[in-house]
């Protein structure tokens, strides 16, 4: 017995060795710092995150070539809980973009679906950005670019100025690409329709407190540009109905048919987004150059169950609806809607 036991000495100590030698070219690495939290970090929290982007720690990766990204579009006017439309045309190929806020920690990482070939020598990328629903002062949004080469431009700065907007338990938020009059429009379940033609208004309640909801922003109403190119609709917690909501989007007047417009829509439910019963949020489009007008695209349906959000003391005074007074472009809007509808 003991001729067999040195050679099985070896063979141990060579097991042990080779197992220690594995170990040593294949270590266990930290799990990286870049992969996202499952809370919300201070960017996403407080600033914008970027649709189906992935969030990284620290500061975003330094610029290896001198240049900014060039033919960079976007809006410069922000609403809380709102989402913006970051449009690049360029001659350059673009593997993934990184975005950030001037002074705060962290970036995203946005690999970008497609890239749709307009013409031989320009690319068009987008980048869906969203607000947060805490966001309360204007920011600069820092973008730069990786390209096929690895190289990294230097960021490019878009100011970003706030839009002073209402907030309610229900946000219905648009933004488009540049200065048309495209609407939102919202179907309540008991019927009512909110739009510029009928804004909402407010209500008494048997404590005295003054409830508003409705459209608060009608951005290039009847082609007279303001520029804000967003619109939102709230409902406060106290008038959410059970049942179903339709959101339409609407170009009712195509100020400049020689360029086309991108538009996105958000709804958001106590501060989360809705899954909805029937298209997608996000919404996303397209307005082609030449789109005509009057289009009144649905473009999501979703269901509210109300049983724990309204409180069972919460009454209305009755006869105490005053609705939020029409402008005299309103009045314009409904006239040349009516007329559209007489002579379809």
């Amino acid at each position: 017995m003991k001729k067999f036991f040195f050679p099985i000495c070896l063979i141990l100590i060579s097991m042990v060795v080779m197992m220690s030698c594995e170990k040593k070219d294949n270590p266990v690495e930290n799990p990286s710092p870049s992969i996202p939290s499952t809370q919300k970090s201070i960017l996403e929290k407080n600033f914008l995150s970027v649709d189906k982007a992935t969030y990284h720690d620290g500061a975003m990766p330094s610029a290896t070539v001198g240049n900014t990204i060039s033919g960079i579009s976007y809006n410069q006017r922000a609403l809380q809980g709102g989402m913006n439309i970051i449009s690049i045309v360029t001659d350059k190929t673009y593997k993934k973009f990184y975005v950030g806020v001037k002074g705060v920690n962290g970036y995203w990482i946005y690999i970008p679906e497609t890239n749709t070939t307009r013409a031989v020598s320009d690319n068009i990328y987008t980048i869906p950005i969203m607000y947060s629903s805490t966001l309360n002062s204007g920011l600069t949004m820092l973008i730069s670019g990786e390209d096929e080469n690895g190289d990294v431009t230097e960021p490019f700065e878009a100011e970003i100025s706030i839009i002073d907007t209402e907030i309610g338990e229900l946000n219905i938020n648009l933004t488009f690409s540049n200065a048309k009059d495209v609407d939102l429009h919202l179907f309540m379940p008991d019927g009512e329709h909110i739009f510029y033609g009928a804004r909402g208004g407010s209500v008494q309640t048997a404590d005295g407190t003054t409830v508003t909801y409705g459209l608060d922003h009608d951005s290039n109403a009847g082609c007279r540009i303001d520029n804000l190119n967003n619109e939102n609709i709230y409902i406060p917690a106290e008038l959410i109905q059970t049942g179903t909501y339709r959101v339409v989007v609407d170009m009712f007047s195509n100020c400049d048919r020689s360029t086309s417009t991108s538009w996105l829509v958000s709804a958001n439910y106590k501060g989360q987004a809705i899954t909805p019963t029937s298209g997608t949020n996000p919404a996303s489009g397209v307005y082609p150059v030449g789109a005509g007008n009057g289009d009144m695209t649905t473009i999501m349906e979703f269901t509210i169950n109300n049983n724990s959000t309204r409180s069972a003391n919460f009454k209305f005074l009755p006869n105490t609806f005053v609705p939020t007074p029409l402008t005299d472009m309103d009045e314009m809007k409904l006239e040349e809607a009516s007329f559209r509808m007489n002579y379809k």
